[in-house]
């Protein structure tokens, strides 16, 4: 199960998610659902000037799910389905710990012609319980260094695995 909690004092949502965890952040951001769509196991959420983006994607884990070749074809049939035209660019794959757990961080930059943006990305992705977790992380800001996406990482910061 999926909830939204509406925290008005501190003007903060929070999300959490059976069996994954949960996650804060500025209640600012809305849900970005399309309709006809299915997000059973996607939850995008979005903030506008600059794009700040962030989606949970979550699925049986399988054999092999954290190689590179493996998470970065995922992230790109997700953004296909959800984001239609994006395409992207890996440009850094590192492992480091996060919440006592061995994580896969690939980044890189995204462009979408059709609409006419850019920019840049980083998706974390680990074995949860039984399920291959992904949080990624994306502005229209060209600089990953830049005030969106060190606002997304906070956000990502908050997440809390159960």
């Amino acid at each position: 199960m999926i909830s939204i909690a509406l925290d008005l004092s501190n003007k903060q949502k929070k999300t959490s998610i059976d069996y994954i965890g949960s996650v804060t952040f500025p209640s600012g951001y809305i849900e970005h659902l399309i309709k006809g769509l299915d997000y059973t196991s996607f939850l995008p959420f979005i903030m506008t000037k600059p794009n700040r983006m962030f989606f949970i994607y979550w699925q049986p884990f399988r054999e092999n799910s954290l190689s590179l070749e493996y998470l970065s074809d995922l992230r790109l049939r997700l953004v296909h389905k959800y984001y239609v035209g994006d395409a992207m660019k890996v440009t850094d794959l590192r492992i480091e710990d996060f919440r006592e757990k061995e994580v896969y961080v690939f980044s890189g930059h995204w462009e979408n012609e059709k609409d006419r943006l850019k920019g840049v990305f980083e998706t974390l992705a680990f074995k949860h319980n039984n399920f291959l977790v992904l949080f990624d992380i994306s502005t229209t800001e060209k600089d990953p260094k830049g005030k969106a996406m060190q606002e997304l990482r906070n956000i990502r910061s908050t997440l809390e695995i159960v």
